[in-house]
Protein backbone atom coordinates (compact mmCIF):
# COMPACT_ATOMS: atom_id res chain seq x y z
CA UNK A 1 0.00 0.00 0.00
CA UNK A 2 1.34 3.42 -0.94
CA UNK A 3 1.95 6.29 1.49
CA UNK A 4 -0.81 8.34 -0.12
CA UNK A 5 -3.25 5.51 0.67
CA UNK A 6 -1.90 4.90 4.18
CA UNK A 7 -2.14 8.54 5.16
CA UNK A 8 -5.93 8.46 5.01
CA UNK A 9 -6.01 11.23 2.39
CA UNK A 10 -9.57 12.59 2.15
CA UNK A 11 -9.24 12.78 -1.65
CA UNK A 12 -7.07 10.89 -4.18
CA UNK A 13 -3.72 12.58 -4.93
CA UNK A 14 -3.70 15.31 -7.56
CA UNK A 15 -0.69 14.99 -9.87
CA UNK A 16 0.61 17.27 -12.65
CA UNK A 17 2.82 16.15 -15.56
CA UNK A 18 4.85 18.81 -17.40
CA UNK A 19 6.36 17.68 -20.73
CA UNK A 20 6.44 19.20 -24.20
CA UNK A 21 6.01 15.75 -25.78
CA UNK A 22 2.43 14.50 -26.07
CA UNK A 23 3.64 10.90 -26.28
CA UNK A 24 5.75 11.26 -23.12
CA UNK A 25 2.86 12.90 -21.26
CA UNK A 26 0.51 10.08 -22.24
CA UNK A 27 3.02 7.41 -21.24
CA UNK A 28 3.73 9.03 -17.86
CA UNK A 29 0.00 9.47 -17.20
CA UNK A 30 -0.59 5.79 -18.04
CA UNK A 31 2.09 4.61 -15.62
CA UNK A 32 0.90 7.03 -12.91
CA UNK A 33 -2.64 5.66 -13.13
CA UNK A 34 -1.22 2.17 -12.68
CA UNK A 35 0.62 3.36 -9.57
CA UNK A 36 -2.29 5.45 -8.24
CA UNK A 37 -5.57 4.17 -9.73
CA UNK A 38 -7.72 6.84 -8.06
CA UNK A 39 -5.37 9.77 -8.72
CA UNK A 40 -6.34 12.92 -10.58
CA UNK A 41 -3.69 13.20 -13.32
CA UNK A 42 -3.40 16.49 -15.22
CA UNK A 43 -0.82 17.56 -17.78
CA UNK A 44 0.75 20.71 -19.23
CA UNK A 45 2.66 21.00 -22.49
CA UNK A 46 4.89 23.88 -21.37
CA UNK A 47 6.21 25.43 -18.13
CA UNK A 48 4.17 28.65 -18.44
CA UNK A 49 0.93 26.68 -18.50
CA UNK A 50 2.18 24.58 -15.58
CA UNK A 51 2.87 27.72 -13.53
CA UNK A 52 -0.62 29.05 -14.28
CA UNK A 53 -2.20 25.73 -13.28
CA UNK A 54 -0.24 25.62 -10.00
CA UNK A 55 -1.32 29.18 -9.22
CA UNK A 56 -4.96 28.28 -9.85
CA UNK A 57 -5.16 24.95 -8.01
CA UNK A 58 -3.34 22.72 -5.53
CA UNK A 59 -1.35 19.71 -6.71
CA UNK A 60 0.09 17.05 -4.42
CA UNK A 61 3.07 16.49 -6.72
CA UNK A 62 4.50 17.84 -10.00
CA UNK A 63 6.48 15.59 -12.36
CA UNK A 64 8.41 17.62 -14.92
CA UNK A 65 10.58 16.81 -17.91
CA UNK A 66 14.05 18.36 -18.05
CA UNK A 67 14.45 19.26 -21.73
CA UNK A 68 11.73 21.65 -22.96
CA UNK A 69 11.86 24.40 -25.61
CA UNK A 70 11.15 27.52 -23.52
CA UNK A 71 12.90 26.51 -20.32
CA UNK A 72 14.13 23.39 -18.58
CA UNK A 73 12.73 21.46 -15.66
CA UNK A 74 15.29 22.82 -13.19
CA UNK A 75 14.33 26.43 -13.96
CA UNK A 76 10.66 25.49 -13.65
CA UNK A 77 11.39 23.90 -10.27
CA UNK A 78 12.99 27.14 -9.04
CA UNK A 79 9.92 29.13 -10.12
CA UNK A 80 7.50 26.60 -8.63
CA UNK A 81 9.45 26.61 -5.37
CA UNK A 82 8.94 30.39 -5.03
CA UNK A 83 5.23 29.85 -5.67
CA UNK A 84 4.82 26.95 -3.24
CA UNK A 85 7.70 26.25 -0.87
CA UNK A 86 6.59 22.70 -0.01
CA UNK A 87 5.35 21.42 -3.37
CA UNK A 88 6.85 17.99 -4.18
CA UNK A 89 8.65 18.26 -7.56
CA UNK A 90 10.10 15.25 -9.40
CA UNK A 91 12.47 15.80 -12.33
CA UNK A 92 12.24 13.20 -15.13
CA UNK A 93 14.69 13.05 -18.01
CA UNK A 94 15.85 10.67 -20.69
CA UNK A 95 19.36 12.16 -20.66
CA UNK A 96 21.39 13.23 -17.66
CA UNK A 97 23.92 12.24 -15.11
CA UNK A 98 24.82 12.70 -11.44
CA UNK A 99 25.86 16.31 -12.08
CA UNK A 100 22.39 17.15 -13.39
CA UNK A 101 20.76 15.34 -10.48
CA UNK A 102 22.86 17.32 -7.98
CA UNK A 103 22.04 20.60 -9.74
CA UNK A 104 18.34 19.74 -9.71
CA UNK A 105 18.29 18.93 -6.00
CA UNK A 106 20.12 22.18 -5.17
CA UNK A 107 17.54 24.08 -7.25
CA UNK A 108 14.65 22.73 -5.19
CA UNK A 109 13.70 19.50 -6.97
CA UNK A 110 12.51 16.96 -4.40
CA UNK A 111 13.59 13.85 -6.29
CA UNK A 112 15.04 12.72 -9.62
CA UNK A 113 13.89 9.81 -11.81
CA UNK A 114 15.40 8.77 -15.17
CA UNK A 115 12.65 7.91 -17.67
CA UNK A 116 14.46 4.69 -18.52
CA UNK A 117 13.73 3.46 -14.98
CA UNK A 118 10.10 4.62 -14.89
CA UNK A 119 7.74 1.84 -13.81
CA UNK A 120 4.53 1.89 -11.78
CA UNK A 121 6.49 0.70 -8.76
CA UNK A 122 9.32 3.23 -9.11
CA UNK A 123 6.87 6.09 -9.72
CA UNK A 124 4.76 5.12 -6.74
CA UNK A 125 7.82 4.93 -4.52
CA UNK A 126 9.25 8.25 -5.79
CA UNK A 127 5.96 10.16 -5.54
CA UNK A 128 5.24 8.80 -2.04
CA UNK A 129 8.77 9.62 -0.87
CA UNK A 130 8.58 13.14 -2.31
CA UNK A 131 5.23 13.89 -0.68
CA UNK A 132 6.51 12.58 2.66
CA UNK A 133 9.74 14.58 2.38
CA UNK A 134 7.93 17.85 1.67
CA UNK A 135 5.35 17.19 4.36
CA UNK A 136 8.09 16.62 6.93
CA UNK A 137 9.96 19.74 5.76
CA UNK A 138 6.81 21.82 6.23
CA UNK A 139 6.25 20.38 9.72
CA UNK A 140 9.87 20.99 10.75
CA UNK A 141 9.79 24.60 9.51
CA UNK A 142 6.46 25.28 11.22
CA UNK A 143 7.73 23.84 14.49
CA UNK A 144 10.99 25.74 14.19
CA UNK A 145 9.15 29.03 13.65
CA UNK A 146 6.72 28.22 16.44
CA UNK A 147 9.53 27.39 18.86
CA UNK A 148 11.50 30.51 17.92
CA UNK A 149 8.46 32.75 18.48
CA UNK A 150 7.68 30.94 21.71
CA UNK A 151 11.26 31.24 22.97
CA UNK A 152 11.39 34.96 22.12
CA UNK A 153 8.08 35.70 23.85
CA UNK A 154 8.97 33.54 26.83
CA UNK A 155 12.35 35.22 27.24
CA UNK A 156 10.58 38.59 27.22
CA UNK A 157 8.17 37.45 29.94
CA UNK A 158 10.99 35.98 32.02
CA UNK A 159 12.66 39.37 32.28
CA UNK A 160 10.00 41.09 34.37
CA UNK A 161 9.91 38.65 37.32
CA UNK A 162 13.70 38.35 37.21
CA UNK A 163 14.06 42.14 37.44
CA UNK A 164 11.59 42.17 40.32
CA UNK A 165 13.45 39.45 42.17
CA UNK A 166 16.69 41.44 41.82
CA UNK A 167 15.05 44.72 42.84
CA UNK A 168 13.30 43.39 45.94
CA UNK A 169 16.35 41.38 46.97
CA UNK A 170 18.33 44.64 46.93
CA UNK A 171 15.62 46.41 48.93
CA UNK A 172 15.57 43.63 51.51
CA UNK A 173 19.33 43.86 51.79
CA UNK A 174 19.00 47.59 52.49
CA UNK A 175 16.24 47.12 55.05
CA UNK A 176 17.52 44.03 56.85
CA UNK A 177 19.57 46.11 59.29
CA UNK A 178 16.69 48.42 60.07
CA UNK A 179 13.80 48.02 62.47
CA UNK A 180 10.96 48.28 59.94
CA UNK A 181 10.04 44.61 59.71
CA UNK A 182 6.73 45.39 57.99
CA UNK A 183 8.59 46.87 55.02
CA UNK A 184 10.89 43.84 54.88
CA UNK A 185 7.86 41.52 54.99
CA UNK A 186 6.23 43.44 52.14
CA UNK A 187 9.39 43.11 50.05
CA UNK A 188 9.49 39.38 50.79
CA UNK A 189 5.86 39.04 49.66
CA UNK A 190 6.62 40.76 46.36
CA UNK A 191 9.74 38.65 45.94
CA UNK A 192 7.78 35.41 46.51
CA UNK A 193 5.11 36.51 44.01
CA UNK A 194 7.72 37.26 41.35
CA UNK A 195 9.42 33.91 41.94
CA UNK A 196 6.03 32.17 41.73
CA UNK A 197 5.29 33.76 38.36
CA UNK A 198 8.70 32.69 37.11
CA UNK A 199 8.04 29.13 38.30
CA UNK A 200 4.71 29.04 36.47
CA UNK A 201 6.38 30.18 33.27
CA UNK A 202 8.85 27.32 33.57
CA UNK A 203 5.94 24.89 34.16
CA UNK A 204 4.03 25.99 31.06
CA UNK A 205 7.24 25.92 29.01
CA UNK A 206 7.66 22.27 30.04
CA UNK A 207 4.06 21.47 29.12
CA UNK A 208 4.45 23.18 25.76
CA UNK A 209 7.60 21.20 24.98
CA UNK A 210 6.11 17.87 26.07
CA UNK A 211 3.16 18.36 23.71
CA UNK A 212 5.55 18.00 20.77
CA UNK A 213 5.57 14.26 21.52
CA UNK A 214 2.64 12.27 20.04
CA UNK A 215 0.31 11.06 22.83
CA UNK A 216 -1.23 7.61 23.16
CA UNK A 217 -4.76 7.69 21.74
CA UNK A 218 -7.65 5.52 22.94
CA UNK A 219 -11.40 5.67 23.52
CA UNK A 220 -12.20 8.42 26.04
CA UNK A 221 -15.39 8.55 28.10
CA UNK A 222 -16.32 12.25 28.34
CA UNK A 223 -18.76 11.46 31.18
CA UNK A 224 -15.77 10.32 33.22
CA UNK A 225 -13.76 13.41 32.21
CA UNK A 226 -16.59 15.80 33.18
CA UNK A 227 -17.17 14.02 36.50
CA UNK A 228 -13.49 14.46 37.33
CA UNK A 229 -13.64 18.15 36.42
CA UNK A 230 -16.79 18.78 38.49
CA UNK A 231 -14.98 17.38 41.54
CA UNK A 232 -11.70 19.22 41.03
CA UNK A 233 -13.27 22.58 40.09
CA UNK A 234 -16.09 22.50 42.66
CA UNK A 235 -14.40 24.88 45.16
CA UNK A 236 -13.62 27.50 42.50
CA UNK A 237 -17.08 27.19 40.91
CA UNK A 238 -18.67 27.70 44.34
CA UNK A 239 -16.37 30.65 45.08
CA UNK A 240 -17.43 32.36 41.86
CA UNK A 241 -21.11 31.53 42.37
CA UNK A 242 -20.98 29.99 38.91
CA UNK A 243 -22.97 27.28 37.17
CA UNK A 244 -21.48 24.64 34.86
CA UNK A 245 -23.93 22.51 32.87
CA UNK A 246 -23.54 19.51 30.57
CA UNK A 247 -25.88 16.84 29.13
CA UNK A 248 -26.70 13.85 31.36
CA UNK A 249 -24.83 11.54 29.00
CA UNK A 250 -21.72 12.60 27.10
CA UNK A 251 -20.33 10.76 24.06
CA UNK A 252 -17.10 8.82 23.75
CA UNK A 253 -14.30 10.23 21.60
CA UNK A 254 -10.93 9.01 20.40
CA UNK A 255 -8.18 10.93 22.13
CA UNK A 256 -6.12 11.02 25.29
CA UNK A 257 -8.00 11.23 28.59
CA UNK A 258 -5.34 13.28 30.38
CA UNK A 259 -5.04 15.82 27.56
CA UNK A 260 -8.82 16.04 27.10
CA UNK A 261 -9.24 16.70 30.83
CA UNK A 262 -6.62 19.46 30.68
CA UNK A 263 -8.25 21.03 27.61
CA UNK A 264 -11.78 21.11 29.05
CA UNK A 265 -10.49 22.34 32.40
CA UNK A 266 -8.61 25.12 30.65
CA UNK A 267 -11.67 26.19 28.62
CA UNK A 268 -14.00 26.10 31.63
CA UNK A 269 -11.55 28.07 33.78
CA UNK A 270 -11.00 30.50 30.90
CA UNK A 271 -14.76 31.12 30.68
CA UNK A 272 -14.98 31.74 34.43
CA UNK A 273 -11.89 33.93 34.73
CA UNK A 274 -12.64 36.23 31.79
CA UNK A 275 -16.12 36.87 33.11
CA UNK A 276 -17.60 39.92 34.83
CA UNK A 277 -21.14 38.55 34.84
CA UNK A 278 -22.62 38.41 38.39
CA UNK A 279 -23.81 34.88 37.59
CA UNK A 280 -21.02 33.21 35.54
CA UNK A 281 -22.22 30.28 33.46
CA UNK A 282 -20.50 27.60 31.40
CA UNK A 283 -22.57 25.31 29.14
CA UNK A 284 -20.90 22.22 27.64
CA UNK A 285 -22.72 20.60 24.72
CA UNK A 286 -22.07 18.01 22.03
CA UNK A 287 -23.15 17.23 18.49
CA UNK A 288 -21.98 14.77 15.88
CA UNK A 289 -20.23 15.90 12.71
CA UNK A 290 -19.79 12.80 10.53
CA UNK A 291 -16.97 10.76 12.00
CA UNK A 292 -16.10 13.58 14.40
CA UNK A 293 -17.59 14.93 17.60
CA UNK A 294 -18.02 18.65 18.21
CA UNK A 295 -17.63 19.72 21.84
CA UNK A 296 -18.85 23.26 22.53
CA UNK A 297 -17.85 25.13 25.71
CA UNK A 298 -19.96 28.28 25.89
CA UNK A 299 -19.59 31.06 28.47
CA UNK A 300 -21.35 34.35 29.28
CA UNK A 301 -18.07 36.22 29.81
CA UNK A 302 -16.59 39.37 28.36
CA UNK A 303 -16.26 38.02 24.81
CA UNK A 304 -13.51 38.62 22.27
CA UNK A 305 -13.29 41.13 19.43
CA UNK A 306 -13.37 39.42 15.97
CA UNK A 307 -9.87 40.59 15.01
CA UNK A 308 -8.38 38.73 18.01
CA UNK A 309 -10.08 35.34 17.50
CA UNK A 310 -6.98 33.92 15.82
CA UNK A 311 -4.26 35.61 17.86
CA UNK A 312 -5.63 34.35 21.21
CA UNK A 313 -4.12 30.94 20.39
CA UNK A 314 -0.61 32.32 19.84
CA UNK A 315 1.99 31.82 22.62
CA UNK A 316 1.98 34.44 25.39
CA UNK A 317 -0.54 36.71 23.66
CA UNK A 318 -2.63 38.54 26.25
CA UNK A 319 -5.52 40.90 25.47
CA UNK A 320 -5.65 42.21 29.04
CA UNK A 321 -3.15 43.09 31.75
CA UNK A 322 -2.37 40.60 34.50
CA UNK A 323 -3.96 42.96 37.01
CA UNK A 324 -7.28 42.69 35.14
CA UNK A 325 -7.19 38.95 34.52
CA UNK A 326 -4.36 36.75 35.86
CA UNK A 327 -2.81 34.06 33.67
CA UNK A 328 0.31 32.98 31.80
CA UNK A 329 -0.89 33.79 28.28
CA UNK A 330 -0.28 30.16 27.28
CA UNK A 331 -3.53 28.50 28.34
CA UNK A 332 -5.28 28.60 24.97
CA UNK A 333 -2.02 27.87 23.13
CA UNK A 334 -1.57 24.68 25.15
CA UNK A 335 -5.26 23.77 24.74
CA UNK A 336 -5.14 23.99 20.94
CA UNK A 337 -1.80 22.16 20.83
CA UNK A 338 -3.25 19.39 23.01
CA UNK A 339 -6.35 19.06 20.80
CA UNK A 340 -4.27 18.93 17.62
CA UNK A 341 -2.05 16.29 19.23
CA UNK A 342 -5.27 14.23 19.43
CA UNK A 343 -5.88 14.74 15.67
CA UNK A 344 -8.55 17.38 16.31
CA UNK A 345 -8.87 21.14 16.17
CA UNK A 346 -9.95 24.01 18.42
CA UNK A 347 -11.35 27.41 17.46
CA UNK A 348 -13.46 30.18 18.97
CA UNK A 349 -16.58 32.14 18.06
CA UNK A 350 -17.46 35.15 20.16
CA UNK A 351 -19.66 38.19 20.62
CA UNK A 352 -18.00 40.98 22.65
CA UNK A 353 -19.95 41.69 25.81
CA UNK A 354 -22.05 38.53 25.49
CA UNK A 355 -19.61 35.65 25.70
CA UNK A 356 -17.64 33.10 23.72
CA UNK A 357 -17.96 29.53 22.56
CA UNK A 358 -14.86 27.37 22.14
CA UNK A 359 -15.39 24.49 19.73
CA UNK A 360 -13.40 21.25 19.74
CA UNK A 361 -13.62 18.93 16.73
CA UNK A 362 -12.20 15.51 17.55
CA UNK A 363 -12.63 11.98 16.11
CA UNK A 364 -15.46 9.91 17.53
CA UNK A 365 -14.60 6.69 19.36
CA UNK A 366 -14.21 3.72 17.01
CA UNK A 367 -15.44 0.91 19.23
CA UNK A 368 -17.92 2.67 21.52
CA UNK A 369 -21.19 4.19 20.26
Amino acid sequence: MSLTQQSGRAQPPSLLIVDDSQAERDLTAFVLREAFPDASVRSAADPRLAMAMCEAERFDCVLTDYNMPETNGVTLAIELRTLCAYLPIILMTSVGDETLAAEALRAGVTDYLPKSRMTAESLQRTVDRSIQTCSQARLIDEQRGEIENFAYALAHDFKQPIRQIITFAQLISEEVHGDDRAVVQQHLTFLAAAASRLGKLVDVMSQYTLLNQPPDLAEVDLDRVLASLRASLAPYIAERGAKVTAPAHAPWVRGNETLMTQVLQNLIMNGLQYNRNPAPRIDVSFHRDGEHQIIAVRDNGIGIEPEYLTSIFKPLVRLHTSSEFPGSGLGLTLARKAVRAQQGDLWCESTPGEGSVFLIRIPRARDVQ
